[in-house]
């Protein structure tokens, strides 16, 4: 091109002299005015000042259109699908799914204002400057951030995966069968989104594959929290009678099951099971309101409650909080209950073992059996009984450890003290 060939002339020959700067000012105080007026004409004129370049390529002397077909020849070089990929899958985001535009109008406009638009002495002053220091001119790009979102969340949708707990499931025959925990994974997004900011809006797209690493995301009961778990350390069960009150009991045995008290951690029944609501699919039962027979949601949850201190007591662990009902029950020995009420009455239990426990709670036909599943060597060969003196109204509860028939320690739990019946309020008459 006769104009490059001009410029790369007038660069070559001024800059490769070693008085340049000297030769420029002796210029400037010669020609004075006239070099001025040839200033303030080239810079009115067409043609980018000598100086500037573009993607380390000069473009001083090219007219608007052809530096227009410059900036868009670039952009069409570097402007590409981005691909990533992921276990072998790829995902590929286009340029027109992000709306990617090179900004070639705002480069070409960038490029021709230095050395015009100010006064004449300025322009000139500035194309001097360009000429001995230069000036660059980079392309930038701009893409639509909703749209890249929505192209990440479509591909993080295809990543990502739930955590799954680790199971121990407790045989009819006896045996301990557990299941590995799966780990999750989960793409971050938004980090992806802001790293991939800066190459596309100055165009250095990556030009390979992207190699997408999402987050791991450890399951609430891992694989290794269930390793010690070798037998059930104590167990108990109850029966009960089908109908809205079995539902409540299934319910709240579902809420309770496969769940891992660690060591020191303290176990809540309300906690895990939640308000008995309607929302939550309890129904209307019989209950115990202010020491009278009652219905109202979640009745026959204290069964539960009940069967799990019985567990927790068998397999040697340590109630925290515990409350006899108002009377006695009747699926249960006197002194052997444990009530619970929404944000009132609780039963807690804390784990003092060096290992973890499991919890199992099964409602079937009219059962309810939990189950607490733990490392046997914690117990240290003890068998556990439950025993009781006193009166079925005032019973003392005392639990026995044993070594064969030898008793190592006996620890007293509580005496219960149970009221008669009231009967039930009866509806007022108008």
């Amino acid at each position: 091109m006769e104009t490059s060939e001009v410029q790369k002339f007038n660069i070559k020959n001024l800059l490769s002299t070693k008085g340049a700067a000297a030769i420029i000012a002796s210029t400037v105080a010669i020609v004075g005015v006239g070099a001025l007026g040839v200033s303030s004409s080239i810079a009115d004129g067409n043609k980018i000042v000598l100086g500037v370049r573009a993607e380390g390529q000069p473009i001083g002397g090219l007219d608007k259109v052809t530096a227009e077909k410059f900036f868009t020849n670039i952009a069409a070089k570097r402007i590409h699908e981005l691909k990533f990929r992921y276990e072998g899958e790829e995902f590929i985001i286009t340029p027109e799914d992000i709306n990617l535009t090179a900004q070639v109008d705002k480069a070409t406009q960038e490029a021709f204002a230095y050395g015009r638009g100010g006064s004449t002495i300025g322009n000139f002053n500035e194309q001097i400057k360009c000429l001995l220091n230069g000036r660059t001119v980079n392309l930038a790009a701009q893409y639509d951030s909703a749209l890249l979102d929505e192209k990440l969340n479509a591909i993080a949708a295809k990543v990502n995966r739930d955590p799954v707990n680790a199971i121990v499931e407790f045989k009819s025959d006896g045996s301990i069968n557990k299941i590995p925990g799966v780990i999750g994974k989960k793409l971050n997004t938004q980090e992806l989104a802001a790293n991939l900011k800066a190459p596309l809006t100055t165009l250095n797209l990556p030009s390979g594959v992207i190699d997408l690493v999402p987050e791991e995301i450890q399951p609430f009961i891992t694989t290794e929290d269930i390793a010690s778990i070798d037998s059930v350390l104590g167990s108990f069960s109850t029966y009960y009678y089908p109908g809205d009150r079995g539902d409540n009991i299934w319910l709240a045995a579902n809420s309770i099951s496969n769940k891992i008290v660690k060591p020191s951690w303290t176990f809540s029944f309300n906690d895990t099971v939640g308000e008995r609501t309607w929302d939550a699919g309890y129904k209307v039962a019989g209950v115990i309101i202010n020491g009278r027979p009652a219905e109202d949601y979640g009745g026959g949850v204290c069964q539960v409650s009940s069967t799990l201190y019985n567990a927790v007591l068998l397999a040697g662990l340590t109630p925290t909080e515990r409350t006899p009902h108002f009377f006695q029950s009747t699926y249960i020995a006197p002194g052997r209950d444990a009530t619970v009420a929404d944000g009132q009455i609780d039963f807690k239990f804390r784990n003092d073992f060096p290992h973890n426990v499991y919890l199992i709670a099964e409602a079937y036909g009219s059962t309810l059996s939990v189950y607490v599943l733990g490392t046997k060597a914690d117990l240290g060969g003890a068998d556990i009984a439950i025993e009781r003196e006193g009166s079925d109204m005032t019973p003392s509860i005392y639990r026995v450890w044993y070594s064969g028939n030898e008793v190592i320690k006996s620890e007293f739990l509580h005496t219960d003290v149970y009221e008669t019946p009231k009967p039930r309020e009866e509806p007022r008459q108008a």
